[in-house]
């Protein structure tokens, strides 16, 4: 029997370059809920979103010139949570790209980069937790992803509106990198962050303007205070991936997302967090329009539309991308994802307690997300010091913040 396959979108094609490298590219989403997790439930769950969404049940072939995803026969599981938080999906033994576990009352999908970005995982553990708990308490819901179809929900949204529109012009001097002691044997440890979503939308109201503005502006007065006398000219750039299904009609669970970045130098020791909030606060009004956005979406599907690109070898195609990888993965001080709120039928809230999502990273990386009254920022670290999640986590509270922490740091 024929199997079915799909073509990898430009950032698909990317990380599936870099799936051999020792750092993996994965979304870790998990939803704590109010009971344990019923094992046979959970499986069928996932058999019954498998279903909707054939896309997450392939595996990685390589062609002669790229990747691309192949529906697998792969035996469908649900395996009990081994603790070893956003490790290696894709292996030459078991190259499924997800993966499904659970620990007393908490789910946990992992997801490769290559199938999708972090609001696209999303969407597909919406789909797999309502599945889960519809099964569990027979309930009749639906999210409402599923009302699109299969169609849309893997379109190929870069190539759908790519236009060859002038290149982001980038600045990438004088960046200020913390340099701590890293983790030995490449561990990574995991923070959640909890914290009153209203209680923070009140103090983001109080500055006119909105959470993620106040949590960037935080962080980059967190780094500040870490910054020797002699690095305070250095820019602090952070970098922040923008969900472009809001700014294009879009429902695509592929990849779809542009990264854009915000700098601020100048700083000294007499910087004032409301100074830094006016700033940001600015930046983002100014740059966040699709006109800015455009070329960003257009730079990396650029590179796909290049003859010569599409006839190397991929082979040669690896060691150019590792390449690139290599020199362009530092430009930055940190990175800031908020994938904004998620929502379930009503039928479901009663029964979920928080969702967390966590990302793999080479240094350290933020990761926010908003359930009901329960925001999560979530920070991987792979270094031995942690003084810039201690100077956040001690910024927070100076807003008479209630803050709840959770680690696996031993």
């Amino acid at each position: 029997m024929k199997k079915n396959w799909y073509k990898l979108d430009n950032v698909g094609t990317f990380y599936a370059c870099l799936t051999n490298k020792k750092i993996p590219t994965v979304f870790r989403l998990t939803a704590t809920l109010k009971e344990d997790i019923d094992h046979k439930v959970l499986l069928e769950a996932l058999k019954k979103t498998l279903s909707i969404l054939p896309i997450i049940n392939v595996s990685l072939k390589a062609g002669f010139f790229w990747y691309y995803l192949e529906e697998t026969n792969n035996k469908i599981e649900v395996l009990e949570d081994n603790g070893k938080i956003c490790s290696k999906i894709y292996s030459t033994k078991n190259n499924k790209l997800y993966r499904l576990t659970y620990y007393k009352n908490r789910i946990n999908l992992e997801l490769s980069h290559v199938l999708s970005d972090g609001r696209g995982s999303l969407e597909i553990f919406k789909i797999l937790i309502n599945n889960y708990l519809s099964l569990k308490y027979k309930l009749k819901t639906k999210v409402n992803n599923t009302n699109s179809s299969l169609l849309e929900k893997v379109e190929d949204s870069f190539d759908k509106y790519y236009t060859s529109s002038k290149k982001p012009s980038t600045n990438n001097k004088n960046i200020y990198k913390y340099k701590g002691l890293k983790l030995t044997n490449r561990r990574t440890n995991f923070y959640e962050i909890h914290l009153s979503t209203n209680k923070l939308l009140d103090i983001a109201h109080k500055y006119k303007t909105t959470i993620t503005v106040i949590l960037i502006s935080i962080l980059i007065y967190s780094i500040k205070d870490e910054m020797k006398t002699r690095e305070l000219s250095k820019r602090i750039k952070i970098d922040l991936p923008v969900d472009l299904r809001t700014y294009y009609n879009s429902v695509t669970l592929k990849n779809f997302f542009a990264v854009t970045s915000i700098s601020y130098q100048n700083i000294d020791n007499h910087t004032t967090l409301e100074e830094i909030i006016k700033y940001v606060k600015k930046y983002l009004k100014d740059n966040l329009t699709e006109d800015n956005l455009a070329p960003r979406v257009n730079k990396m599907e650029g590179f796909e539309k290049l003859l010569a690109a599409r006839l190397i070898p991929l082979l040669i195609k690896e060691i150019g991308i590792s390449i690139i990888d290599y020199f362009t993965k530092g430009l930055n001080t940190t990175i800031l994802s908020n994938l904004g709120s998620i929502t379930f039928p009503k039928e479901c809230e009663e029964y979920i307690e928080n969702i967390v999502c966590h990302t793999s990273t080479e240094n350290y990386q933020f990761t926010i997300i908003s359930y009901k009254d329960d925001l999560c920022i979530s920070v991987s670290s792979r270094y031995y010091h942690n003084n810039i999640i201690k100077n956040f986590i001690k910024c927070l509270k100076s807003f008479d913040l209630d803050i709840l922490v959770n680690t696996n740091e031993v």
